[in-house]
């Protein structure tokens, strides 16, 4: 499954869970929009919509909820989280620390078949980006692809414990940029230029460039994300985990 491959930051020979099953396919129920935010779900409606045991179920809610894709209480039940502009600020503040800090380990130790299959993602990502025929859909393969994308970049520094944060990080923040836009993202050619800038900086072995491209492509995230949640009607915006978590109480 596409999904699953897009989800995980491990190699290909990695073995698939039942748990890294569950997770890919609450994480599709996500991005196409079956599962909206503030929409209350439980381990036992997952299971059966899904056709998995709840034990695979369980470990997935709980690393979604490390990700803060979903909110967990006690039995009340789980939701896919909101965001707010707080929020947005919070993560890009964190994702720039962490890229900063990975750049000279990324340059010295990315691979060949890495970058190979960073031209695949980019391609991918280009389709999806151009496809307005089915918005939901596409902007669900762009968000799986973009989040493959920079995880691999990362994983490349070699260090596991800043490749567990910031896998972390990325999952929430690209989910999160997929509700907030609605499914499509119409500022998709100008990430995609940026995503171009970062590859060749890489195949270039050029820390500093992929410095600046890194930073200049979080800046432009960080706007749209802010600017896209400054546009939806007061009634309407999402709400954040926090709100949720009240609500649920």
């Amino acid at each position: 499954m596409r999904a699953l491959r897009i989800a995980q930051t491990k190699t290909k020979a990695a073995k698939v869970t039942a748990a890294d099953r569950a997770y890919a396919r609450i994480l599709d129920l996500i991005l196409t929009r079956e599962l909206r935010p503030n929409e209350r779900t439980s381990v036992n409606l997952l299971a059966d919509r899904l056709s998995l045991g709840r034990t695979p179920i369980k470990e997935a809610i709980t690393r979604l909820e490390t990700e803060g894709v979903l909110t967990v209480v006690g039995q009340s039940g789980t939701m896919v989280n909101g965001i707010g502009s707080d929020q947005v600020r919070q993560i890009f503040s964190l994702r720039r620390l962490l890229e900063d800090h990975a750049v000279k380990d990324v340059v010295r130790n990315i691979t060949a078949a890495e970058i190979a299959e960073l031209r695949r993602l980019l391609t991918q990502m280009r389709d999806n980006g151009s496809d307005e025929t089915d918005m939901i859909r596409s902007g669900a393969n762009f968000v799986r692809a973009n989040i493959a994308l920079h995880s691999i970049i990362v994983a490349a520094a070699r260090n596991s414990f800043l490749d567990r944060l910031y896998s972390q990080l990325q999952v929430r923040l690209q989910v999160a940029s997929f509700l907030v836009h609605r499914g499509y993202n119409p500022a998709g050619k100008i990430r995609q230029h940026e995503h171009e800038d970062i590859l060749a900086a890489l195949e270039r072995r050029d820390a500093n460039a992929l410095r600046r491209t890194l930073r200049a492509h979080a800046k432009t995230g960080e706007a749209l994300i802010l600017r896209s949640l400054a546009a939806w009607p007061p009634g309407a915006r999402p709400e954040s985990p926090e709100r949720n978590s009240r609500d649920l109480r």
